[in-house]
């Protein structure tokens, strides 16, 4: 994968997942976006800057607490994969304790720092949406 984020997150898997496995509410915990909508397999997202993502929700398996998708438009890219993955952390974790894993695979590579950079954010904007219970954390404001 070209971007690899994990964070250790004080929530049941089980809490974190009801977040992460409802597609359409990513518009709540990733910083940028305004909206987030699920029809079918696509999800489209509006985002703060006024523009917008088409995504296509490849995968949502809630036994294995995995969900993937592409970004399919509108604009362009060689290759697109993300995945996100909520587990128990670590073999004999802290009571509630989550290890979620967003990685992504991208060409062109140039745009890895960017995804990279937004992943750290949105991994910090689900801790504090989960376990704070503050939805749409906003840039400058105090995180978990």
């Amino acid at each position: 994968m070209d971007v690899h984020r994990e964070l250790v997150i004080e929530a049941s898997p089980d809490a974190v997942w009801a977040v992460v496995g409802a597609p359409e509410r990513q518009a709540e915990w990733f910083p940028g976006m305004v909206s987030s909508e699920v029809e079918g397999t696509t999800r489209t997202i509006v985002t703060a800057a006024g523009g917008f993502l088409l995504e296509e929700l490849l995968i949502v398996d809630h036994d294995r607490r995995v969900l993937e998708y592409r970004i399919t438009g509108p604009f362009h890219l060689d290759h697109h994969l993300g995945r996100i993955t909520v587990a128990p952390a670590g073999e004999d974790p802290p009571d509630g304790a989550s290890l979620v894993t967003y990685e992504q695979e991208l060409e062109p590579k140039a745009l890895v720092a960017v995804l990279d950079a937004a992943i750290g954010d949105a991994l910090v904007g689900l801790g504090d949406l989960v376990v704070n219970g503050r939805p749409g954390a906003q840039e400058g404001e105090p995180r978990f």
